[in-house]
């Protein structure tokens, strides 16, 4: 009983108020409730996990320094322990030629220069044996007095110290104003002669070192308040270092003592937001996404059963509609907007019925008429072009046989085999440039029998063009015009020249002959009826064969065909085509 009414409440609820149930009851509470409390857990072990990154940072950045200055005081004890260098230090010498004497002496056998690498180490002895020369290795205690490092040394008063500060004014400018100085007094032999050591590292050496060390946190080191190296390129002081940690929950600080000298370590992981944790705990995440979709599930079962058995039906019927009839739905149940939805594609599908026979099918008919009209225009200009070339070239040879008798004839009907083979080939209107090549060469070769010595011609297609497709028999339109109203008129000699390439995304087709030529008036005419020229253009002209060659191009070439035409009175015409080359195609 209870599933029945609650069958016939959800039946009878809008669309809109069932959504409105699942999202509240299905999606957002449980969301809400579930995710509050686990999100809270998320977030307190993320925050534990970056302060393990911090420490374990710190830890890195501790375990350097510590191995950086127990490698300063291995090599300040084997320096203090080398009985020969102290023999030299502790020796008093007559002039310099004998210490310099002794000086090779000891380094040609000494390991001392060993010990360091010179091109980040700088090792110095300091001593207050006047008798010996102030060099690379070597300098008098006196110079030491006056720098920043000695006088904390002297105050401290034990044997060994490191000192790290910035040097605005060192006294000695031989190293860099960063200065990083492990110190030890030298006390292995007795002497009256005070003598130290001292290792100084390059700030670069640091730097580099540092920034080798494999951490995922913003680091900072310092000695005192000077900040000896930051990955983060802030350029923060060491002030402002302070204050950001003290207001930062992400940051961590760690004080380490080493040789009198305290070392602070700052590390600070990013904000956490809602992006990171996500990214960081993509397993907990889908559990918790599972759990909160198991009330969701229950809810939406009950709701299902009233929509989605309508939907399938519905969507069952439109699927249906092969060969442009849809079938109507047989049965409709239920009183909702899908039972709507549903009683209103039956009465599209009456209608659907009516207009397939009335408004498609006369439609595709028209097109069909309309397509069949363009195919038979186009075929009248293709007609058009057929008796025109035929009747010149019988007249070519009608006027050779009565002038020269019948000798030739046999080649001039041959010629004209391959002209007349073109012309009846018109199931296929569109040709090779190469295989309009060939017509050309025959038409000229006719027309060179009936002009003999008055015509010339020179045929030149690059490679790379011989195979692009043009309509048939347009480029001999314009050279039969050439030759008719350029040559023929001419009693000299003239020349006729045909050019096919490439240049500057276009393709280039030329037609020049030497004849008559034409004023600037009627060049301008004629170039611009070519430009313009339509189906209704050639019907009513009198002359068509420019026109349609033109025409046909034009169709072809999806009305992106230019033409030019430069003629100059008694010099000679050139005609000029002009194809965009992305346009064009090949065989």
């Amino acid at each position: 009983m209870l599933k029945k009414w609650i069958s016939n409440y959800f039946g009878r609820l809008k669309l809109n108020k069932k959504f409105l149930i699942i999202y509240i009851f299905c999606v957002i509470l449980p969301l809400i409730i579930t995710d509050a409390f686990l999100f809270r857990s998320v977030v307190r072990t993320e925050m534990t996990n970056q302060e393990h990154y911090r420490e374990s940072a710190i830890e890195t950045y501790s375990n350097y320094l510590a191995d950086l200055l127990s490698y300063d005081a291995n090599m300040a004890s084997a320096i203090d322990l080398n009985k020969s260098l102290n023999t030299f230090i502790n020796t008093p010498y007559k002039d310099s030629y004998d210490y310099y004497y002794q000086y090779m002496m000891m380094f040609s056998n000494s390991f001392f220069t060993t010990l360091s690498d010179l091109n980040w180490d700088r090792v110095v002895i300091y001593t207050d044996n006047k008798t010996m020369m102030n060099g690379n290795y070597f300098h008098p205690l006196s110079e030491a007095e006056k720098e920043v490092w000695y006088q904390g040394f002297i105050e401290r008063g034990e044997d060994e110290g490191i000192f790290v500060y910035y040097d605005h004014d060192p006294v000695m400018k031989t190293f860099d104003q960063h200065r990083f100085i492990y110190v030890r007094r030298m006390t292995s032999t007795k002497s009256i002669i005070d003598k130290i050591v001292t290792i100084e590292h390059k700030h670069s050496r640091i730097t580099k070192d540092l920034y080798n060390l494999s951490v995922n946190c913003s680091m900072y080191l310092c000695s005192g308040d000077y900040v000896i190296y930051s990955n983060d390129n802030a350029g923060i002081g060491y002030q402002d270092l302070v204050e950001k940690a003290n207001r930062n929950p992400y940051a961590t600080v760690r004080e380490f003592k080493m040789y009198g000298n305290t070392f602070t370590v700052y590390a600070f992981t990013e904000k956490l937001s809602i992006t990171s944790v996500i990214k960081n705990n993509i397993p907990i995440i889908l559990i918790m996404i599972f759990f909160t979709l198991l009330l969701p599930v229950v809810i939406l079962r009950v709701l299902e059963r009233s929509i989605t058995e309508r939907i399938k039906t519905l969507e069952k019927a439109f699927g249906e509609g092969d060969n442009d009839i849809l079938q109507p739905i047989k049965e409709i149940t239920g009183s909702d907007e899908i039972s709507s939805l549903m009683h209103n594609y039956n009465r599209i599908v009456d209608i659907n019925k009516e207009l397939t026979q009335t408004i498609y099918k006369d439609k595709l008919r028209e097109q069909e008429s309309d397509i069949a009209r363009k195919n038979a225009e186009l075929l009248a200009l293709q007609s058009q072009i057929n008796p025109h070339f035929l009747f010149n070239a019988l007249e070519s040879i009608r006027m050779h046989s009565i002038l020269k008798g019948e000798t030739e004839t046999a080649e001039m009907v041959q010629r004209l085999a391959v002209m007349q083979r073109q012309n009846v080939e018109w199931h296929e209107d569109s040709v090779t440039i190469e295989e309009e090549e060939e017509f050309i060469d025959a038409y000229l070769q006719l027309q060179s029998y009936r002009f003999g010595d008055r015509i010339s011609f020179n045929i030149d297609i690059k490679e790379d063009c011989s195979n692009v497709l043009i309509p048939k028999l347009t480029l001999v339109t314009f050279v039969e015009n050439a030759c008719i109203h350029g040559i023929e008129s001419k009693s000299s000699q003239g020349w006729i020249f045909v050019r096919v390439y490439k240049n500057d995304g276009q393709l280039m087709i030329e037609v020049e002959d030497t004849g008559d030529g034409m004023d600037e008036e009627e060049v301008s005419l004629l170039q611009e009826r070519m430009n313009n020229v339509t189906i209704d253009t050639i019907k009513k002209a009198k002359h068509v064969g420019i026109l349609n060659a033109c025409l046909r191009i034009k169709m072809m070439f999806n009305n992106q065909a230019r033409f030019s035409i430069e003629s100059e009175k008694g010099i000679g015409t050139s005609v000029i085509i002009m194809i965009p080359e992305d346009l064009i195609t090949t065989a």
